[in-house]
């Protein structure tokens, strides 16, 4: 049993993992001179992280370090000379080893950690009782020493550790870490305008500044199209491309997201980009709330620059108006000539109208010039040959005109109804109202003068003087009315003897709305059996 224990724990034993307090090899690792010479010395190591060497070429010291090297108190007890500065720039803590002590003489010293400013003691004065291990002294070359710990604090502190002699609290070492904050620098700009300069400068880095032909850190510098490459030199001993992020914008939008560096080395190197205003953000790894800006355009080729697109935009613009114009223009030629080729056919059929009502007009009053003379009435029917030939000279003088005024139509009615009643001897009256200008108004020509031939010849003809006949033309609003009414016996419009006057007035007024669509006319018949004819003409629009 007691073998089987033993072999237990021997195999546990090898089965535990060794590893050293820290990677010694990852580590950078500040020192006095001495130690390797002398394994006896005490003194401290402070261990930082590797990656933090790269900014000391800028931020090597701190106002810290400054302000401690002229306090007498702190100088009192320790020696300046002998003090390890060092400054840091990551999350990661500092380390801190004590040389020349060993588990052998370990009590003879204490040490303490402290954080300025403030000098708030964050470890007191305590016994070591942590050393190196096995791993960590085959990768560092050195004897068993002391391990302090490690430790860290934020952006803007310092910690201090202090060893003393446990008997005479004299100390003996002493080291400083401060943590400093960073943002990249930019230090030179080439283009591929020097771009040989640049490449002569990566291969030899010793080459004199005299050479130097990078351009000038301006606020934003203007590229041209052909350019190729921008390289931004960072104030930095980089080299691990996961040291370096940046992000480009471009025209206010994200052109490339936070990326790493895309080299092992202290600048970032950008190329062929499209034209544009660009932003570009570049920031250490190690402290990425901190960044540079820098900005820089690359202008476009001449047909992808604004004023070619407006010009092209304008010509554009131009051209297909000149199209839209001339393909609007040619339709509406032929909607011209389409209305006018149907003005001219309603004309010709309008005068065609005219013309069978002249005839229809002649042969009513040649009627009743023969009733006249079959009755004997000689100087009756001599009076009416002179009236009838002074208004067939004025229907003659009117019979080339569309419109004639509403005075000459009166007049014409009144000669006719005038003949009329030598012949039937019925009573008639033409009533216009006063705001009707008689000589300003126009009326279609011979209009209505069928639909009163209408009202002699099938309303008042066979009443004789009991027959009446009155027309009223008035006002209404802006369209004129005009009313006809007899008292004869009506008739029924669908069922109403064939006659040519009411059926070519009918087909008149339909040709002349279809010219004038704005000032239409509308004629409607109110006949009743035994009550009279009543019929209205509307001029819509007329006085407008």
């Amino acid at each position: 049993m007691k073998n089987l224990l033993l072999f237990l724990f021997f195999l546990l034993f090898l089965l535990t993992p060794t590893y050293a307090q820290i990677p010694w090899g990852e580590y950078s690792q500040s020192y006095n001179e001495g130690i390797y010479e002398d394994p006896s010395k005490v003194d401290l190591i402070l261990a930082i992280r590797k990656e933090n060497n790269s900014f000391w070429v800028t931020h090597e010291t701190s106002k810290h370090f400054t302000l401690l090297s002229k306090d007498s108190a702190f100088l009192k007890d320790r020696p300046l000379a002998k003090v390890i500065v060092r400054t840091t720039f990551d999350t990661a803590q500092a380390h801190f080893f004590l040389h020349g002590v060993t588990p052998a003489n370990a009590h003879n010293y204490q040490y303490r950690l402290s954080e300025y400013p403030g000098n708030r003691i964050l470890l007191p004065w305590k016994p070591i009782s942590e050393f190196t291990d096995s791993v960590l002294i085959k990768e560092s070359t050195l004897p068993k020493m002391a391990y302090l710990g490690g430790y860290k604090t934020q952006l803007g502190k310092t910690l201090i550790i202090d060893v003393r002699q446990e008997n005479t609290h004299h100390i003996v070492a002493t080291s400083l870490i401060s943590w400093e904050s960073i943002r990249p620098q930019i230090a030179e700009v080439y283009t591929s305008a020097n771009f040989d300069i640049f490449l002569r400068k990566l291969q030899y880095p010793w080459m004199s500044k005299a050479t130097d032909t990078s351009l000038s850190l301006s606020d934003k510098i203007v590229l041209p199209y052909k350019n190729a490459n921008l390289i931004l030199v960072l104030q930095a001993n980089i080299y691990d491309k996961s040291q370096i992020q940046y992000e480009v914008i471009r025209d206010g939008s994200v052109f490339t997201p936070w990326q790493v560096n895309g080299y092992d080395n202290s600048f970032v190197w950008i190329k062929d980009y499209p034209p544009g205003m660009y932003q570009i953000h570049i920031r250490y790894t190690a402290q990425p709330e901190h960044t540079t800006s820098y900005q820089f355009e690359v202008t476009p080729v001449w047909y992808q620059s604004t004023w070619f697109r407006v010009c092209v935009g304008i010509f554009s613009f131009a051209f297909w108006g000149a199209v839209a114009s001339l393909v609007l223009y040619f339709r509406q030629k032929q909607r011209i000539q389409q209305e006018l080729s149907n003005k001219t056919k309603v004309q010709l059929e309008l005068k065609a109208i005219y013309a069978q009502l002249n005839p229809h007009f002649v042969f009513n009053a040649l009627g009743s010039i023969q009733g006249l003379i079959n009755k004997q009435d000689v100087q009756g029917a001599n009076e009416y040959l002179s009236d009838f030939a002074r208004l067939l000279r004025e229907s003659l003088q009117n019979s080339n005109k569309d419109t004639i005024s509403l005075y000459e139509e009166v007049q014409m009615l009144e000669t006719y109804l005038k003949l009329e009643k030598l012949r039937f001897g019925f009573s008639y009256q033409i009533n216009v109202q006063k705001e009707i200008n008689l000589y300003e108004t126009s009326i279609p020509s011979l209009l209505l003068q069928p639909l009163v031939e209408n009202a002699v010849k099938h309303g008042v003809s066979s009443l004789y003087a009991q027959g009446i006949i009155e027309i009223d033309v008035s006002k209404q609003d802006d369209s004129m009315v005009i009313m006809l009414q007899d008292n004869g016996k009506g008739f029924v419009p669908e069922q109403s003897p064939t006659g040519y006057g009411l059926k070519l007035t009918k087909e008149r007024i339909s040709l002349l709305n279809k010219l004038n669509k704005e000032q239409p006319i509308d004629l409607s018949i109110h006949a009743n059996t035994g009550t009279g004819t009543s019929i209205t003409l509307t001029f819509y629009q007329w006085f407008l």
